[in-house]
């Protein structure tokens, strides 16, 4: 998998004239992730600039997760105020083909598995979503339930665009065909439902850092040379950090869990499990009744019972934050 952008290197970032360019193509998709031909067309301007041309080559996988990244922002901000489903078994999603993920290690379709398999369709078919699955939610296309699931051929959370086909193995355990966002007929590939299947994660805004908290399963953006990939992470420590003009500047410990690999990240790294949802509720409530608070002369603070409590035994800590005056040292390496 690679170790991530820890080592001292520089980040990448685009510069201002290709955001602009981004955006415009953004918006003139509707907030969708363009096809795989404009994305490669992108790469290939954006490397042949003068500013680029034989110092950095902008690869697909970084457009890609730009455009990801930003069409993200725009959902979770259209859906606050959705309630996340009460499912254990996934419903089946709207389909998504323009958006692109990624490409697995290989492109060779997943065998067939030795375990036999029980009513094992000869072809498969799409499967539509089941109509009780809608009920109670909102009719806007932000609304709807839409999943992920989890390769194994790198181990890495891609973005589901329908659910071809199913299956019962003779363990009792049911899997899915699952056809992977941006990827064609080739990349199919079964899934166990119960553990590689699950809600889509949701990215973090800015005032959504007070939902992240240590112990947390989270969905984070490992950058490595070779790729760039989601995987699953734990939240090991927390340094909350006053927020200004550029948004969240806190930051936060994690450990990968397919490679035990430790990272510092900043908010936008992280992409937060549905699950996490009533807590910002409680803060948005906590809000309110500090509002009310200061209207009627009560205690401001009574509210908010939202708190962040530092690790027992974190394998590492977060440096301290600095008295307000002095400049910040940059962050220590982790090992």
């Amino acid at each position: 998998m690679g170790r991530p952008a820890s080592n001292g290197a520089p980040s990448f970032r685009f510069n201002h004239a290709e955001v602009s360019e981004m955006e415009a193509i953004l918006q003139a998709h509707n907030c969708s992730v363009p096809a795989r031909e404009i994305l490669e067309a992108l790469a290939q301007k954006f490397s042949a600039s003068a500013e680029r041309f034989g110092v950095v080559e902008v690869t697909v996988k970084q457009v890609w997760n730009w455009f990801q990244n930003r069409r993200y922002a725009i959902r979770a901000k259209a859906s606050k105020t959705v309630v996340p489903a009460q499912t254990n078994m996934p419903a089946m999603p709207r389909d998504d083909p323009t958006t692109v993920r990624t490409t697995p290690q290989t492109s060779q379709t997943q065998p067939a598995p030795s375990t036999p398999v029980k009513n094992m369709p000869q072809v498969p078919h799409p499967i539509t979503a089941p109509s009780g699955q809608s009920a109670g939610k909102n009719a806007s296309d932000s609304s709807q339930m839409e999943f992920e699931a989890k390769s194994a051929r790198d181990g890495a959370w891609y973005d589901v665009a329908t659910f071809l086909s199913h299956r019962s193995l003779e363990t009792s355990d049911l899997e899915v065909l699952v056809r992977f966002s941006g990827f064609g007929p080739e990349e199919d590939e079964w899934v166990n439902v119960l553990k590689n299947v699950r809600q889509r994660s949701l990215p973090c805004e800015s005032s959504e850092c007070a939902a992240v908290l240590q112990g947390d399963l989270i969905l984070c953006f490992q950058e490595g040379k070779e790729q760039a990939l989601y995987f699953d992470a734990r939240v090991l420590d927390a340094q909350r950090r006053r927020h200004d003009v550029r948004g969240c500047r806190c930051r936060f410990l994690v450990r990968y869990e397919h490679d035990q690999s430790e990272e510092i990240v900043p908010l936008r790294k992280i992409c937060r499990r549905p699950e996490t949802d009533y807590r910002l509720h409680q803060i948005h409530s906590g809000s309110a009744a500090s509002m009310n608070a200061q209207k009627t002369g009560t205690d401001p603070l009574a509210g908010n019972s939202l708190v962040v409590n530092a690790p027992a035994t974190a394998p590492q800590k977060l440096p301290t934050p600095l008295p307000a005056g002095e400049s910040e040292a940059p962050p220590a390496k982790i090992a």
